[in-house]
């Protein structure tokens, strides 16, 4: 009888970290109501977190940036094709997903008319050329490694669609009476000579908006905190990727002092360490050898030899979704509603059209299964995969490969006018169709797996 761990994967890897963090005095203007439009300073740095793996018919990049989202898919693809040019990937094996962080730079070329946009196209070009100029020397350095996965819990997220009942409306504010998704998924990748952890691969949801409109510092939010915890313990970059966080944040939010960052970064650093802690030693598993009689009748367990899964696969498919018209509530405050119309105007140019073709990258390395896509789902994505196939790890990750299609709420979330459903261009039931998308896919690994066992 297996008590713990799913199977493990031997392959070729390297992991590799960068500082991206801008210029002082980049445009900075994340939130409607901040005085602040530029950058005046910097809580922690921005970095990239890269991962290669090399499988038998060639390498696949995984990529973590410390940013919030792509408003322009003319940036978003300058940034992907160089790093898929340096590493001659084909677009299914690379994937370049944003942390998703609330107090990170403009990442949009149109803002060169603002105050620090002059400073914007600047870093979106040495950001493609330092990370690219990473690459060739990553997979250089690939090596025997076992990369091993484990679930845990953390109490940082909660349900963020709040219910008030003497305005008659949603707001985005903690609902502690809401169900909120608690999984975290960490994969440890171990060099096989060594025994050294190469990289810690995390996966968690909840929204980096710890930091508001009054703080004016460039800031990783709460992942900078928990990656200091992890690398200082483990030796191995800290790769933290956004789950299906559409409705789900940090109890405390929207604060300007980044102290409060940096504790909502240690609760998510400690439960990282907490479920590496209790991991068996990598390549092994704990399994049930007999029973020892004495006061009591004695289970005895022991680290044997893990199963292997070594298959890996890379596809990339696309959903065909509905859009709506996505204007914003009217707002008292003209910069407040200048703010919503901008951001509603240039979300649903990406997402143009009265349907759209939404990319997902598909990868399974081993038993695990990724899925990346351009959008922010509600958690309830991760949950309903996961349930589907609950002896295999699955990483849902949003915001990755492509610009901001919008918010994929529940269709409920419609129907009661919250947030995320007036404020996407993507039309009621998007998300339940990317579920189905997904599910489709699964089932075809299922059969494929079934008529190769055959």
């Amino acid at each position: 009888m297996e008590l713990s761990g799913q199977a493990v994967t031997r392959l070729r890897s390297a992991a590799a970290r960068v500082e991206i963090t801008p210029p002082i005095g980049i445009a900075l203007h994340n939130w409607g109501y901040s005085p602040y439009s530029t950058a005046t300073g910097v809580h922690r740095p921005l970095f990239a977190s890269l991962c290669a793996f090399d499988t038998n018919d060639g390498p696949a990049l995984l990529v973590s940036l410390d940013l919030g989202w792509w408003m322009d898919s003319r940036d978003e693809a300058l940034l992907r094709q160089a790093l898929a040019a340096a590493a001659n990937l084909p677009d299914e094996r690379l994937i370049v997903a944003l942390t998703h962080s609330h107090a990170g730079p403009s990442l949009s070329r149109s803002d060169a008319d603002r105050p620090g946009g002059e400073l914007i196209a600047p870093y979106l070009d040495g950001l493609g050329a330092s990370l690219a100029g990473e690459v060739p020397g990553l997979l250089a350095r690939l090596e025997p490694s076992i990369l091993e996965w484990s679930y845990g819990r953390c109490g940082l997220a909660v349900n963020r669609d709040l219910y008030l009942a003497d305005e008659r409306r949603f707001v985005v504010g903690a609902n502690l009476q809401g169900d909120a998704d608690d999984t975290l998924l960490v994969g440890r990748l171990t060099a096989e000579r060594s025994g050294e952890t190469i990289a810690v691969l995390v996966n968690y949801a909840a929204h980096p908006t710890t930091l508001g409109g009054m703080n004016p510092l460039l800031s990783p939010d709460y992942p900078g905190a928990a990656r200091e915890l992890v690398e200082q313990e483990t030796g191995g970059v800290f790769v933290f990727l956004q789950g299906a966080s559409g409705d789900l944040s940090p109890r405390r939010q929207y604060e300007s002092d980044p102290a409060v960052a940096d504790q909502n970064g240690k609760v998510l650093g400690h439960a990282v360490l907490s479920t590496l802690a209790g991991m068996p030693q990598p390549g092994t598993r704990l399994e049930y050898r007999g029973t020892i009689e004495s006061g009591a009748p004695l289970g005895i367990v022991d680290a044997v030899a893990a199963d292997e899964l070594n298959r890996c696969n890379f596809t990339r498919f696309h959903v065909t979704l509905a859009t709506q018209h996505n204007d914003p509530p009217a707002s008292g405050e003209p910069s407040v509603q200048a703010d919503r119309e901008l951001r509603a105007q240039r979300i649903k140019a990406n997402a143009a059209g009265s349907d759209i073709d939404f990319p997902v990258t598909a990868w399974g390395l081993g038993p695990a299964l990724v899925f990346a896509y351009p959008g922010e789902a509600y958690s309830s994505l991760q949950q309903s995969l996961r349930r589907t196939v609950p002896d295999r790890p699955v990483l849902v990750v949003n915001l990755a490969n492509g610009a901001h299609q919008g918010y994929l709420p529940s269709r409920e979330a419609y129907d009661q006018g919250r947030y995320p459903a007036w404020q996407s261009p993507l039309a009621a039931g998007s998300l339940e169709r990317l579920e189905a998308a997904c599910l489709d896919h699964l089932n075809h690994l299922s059969n494929n797996d079934e008529s190769e066992q055959g």
